[in-house]
């Protein structure tokens, strides 16, 4: 039976460890990292809530 990997990284860590989602394009510490950007949990990092809302929020004032 093959073993499926998943991949779990969140789609706006860089390869150079930079969360594109952060305003300021900050690299996560450790315990984020762990936390949120390498595991299947990225959906509740707080950078990414925040950009979510940011986004969303921007699609409002356009459609306005």
């Amino acid at each position: 039976k093959e073993e499926q990997k998943m991949d779990c990284k969140c789609i706006y860590l860089s390869e150079e460890a930079i969360c594109d989602a952060s305003i300021s394009h900050m690299a996560p510490k450790l315990f984020d990292y762990d936390a949120y950007c390498n595991s299947e949990e990225h959906y509740r990092c707080p950078i990414l809530l925040a950009y979510t809302l940011r986004d969303g929020y921007r699609e409002l004032m356009k459609a306005s």
